[in-house]
């Protein structure tokens, strides 16, 4: 593993082991690593929103930033599984992708983007889908939160 794939490994693990102290509402250690794909999945991922979710390898977030299509993510159960946490960290992002999807500190979803069966099995959730609708973004400490309920 290169020395850039250690340090986004290392920064997500930081993340999980803080959730229960660092980021208010969560007090939970389940999380799942992520990739996020931006865009609407009816228009070949383009446009707004989240188009999907796929299971992530570490080195993988880098290419993502590269390419401007997505990024690493955290993923953390709320609400009982009634809901899903997006933790981002802000190194991860494009430029365009904040410019393009967090405009005005808010994300929105014209339609829906399934979670992968076995994030819901994994986190426990009691959602399939990210459902359409605006969602703000909160920036916290180089970390961007989106909760989706």
């Amino acid at each position: 593993m290169n020395a850039l794939a250690y340090g986004i490994a290392k920064r997500h693990d930081m993340l999980r082991n803080s959730l229960s102290t660092g980021i208010a509402g969560m007090n939970t250690l389940q999380s799942l690593r992520c990739d996020v794909v931006f865009g609407s999945p009816s228009v070949g991922c383009r446009g707004t929103g989240i188009c999907k979710l796929n299971a992530n390898g570490v080195a993988q977030a880098l290419v993502m930033k590269q390419t401007c299509r997505g990024a690493s993510a955290l993923l953390v159960p709320i609400n009982g599984g009634e809901g899903v946490s997006m933790i981002i960290p802000r190194e991860f992002l494009c430029i365009n992708i904040i410019r393009n999807h967090f405009r005005h500190n808010v994300l929105q979803m014209n339609e829906p983007c399934p979670i992968p069966k076995g994030f819901i099995n994994t986190l426990g959730l009691k959602i399939k889908n990210l459902a359409p609708g605006t969602y703000p973004v909160k920036e916290m400490d180089g970390l961007y939160r989106i909760d989706f309920k």
